[in-house]
């Protein structure tokens, strides 16, 4: 890809359909995946020689979701530090010959 960094989603108040442009890989094989899944909603307009895409989706699709928190003890979090430790001990002795 070149240096276009930019991701861009746009739509109007009353409309039902997003225009959306992804040069992040992940964005980009994400909305080819679902043009696959869902031609009728999503429609791939154009994918550039960058390797960025610019389709349409409904709007209702677009959603800013924050970062889960958990609210934990550090009891909790030790002991679970302690059980993934044990897990990849595990894993590694039974994947080594």
């Amino acid at each position: 890809m070149s240096d276009n960094n930019e991701n861009v989603i746009e739509f109007l108040r009353n409309q039902q359909t997003a225009t959306v442009c992804f040069c992040q890989p992940s964005y980009v094989s994400r909305v080819k995946e679902l043009a696959e899944k869902f031609p009728e909603e999503c429609q791939i307009t154009a994918e550039n020689n960058d390797g960025s895409i610019v389709a349409h989706i409904p709007r209702e699709w677009v959603k800013i979701t924050p970062k889960r928190h958990i609210e934990m003890s550090d009891e909790r979090r030790e002991e679970l530090r302690e059980r993934m430790a044990n897990f990849r001990r595990v894993k590694n002795s039974i994947v080594s010959p």
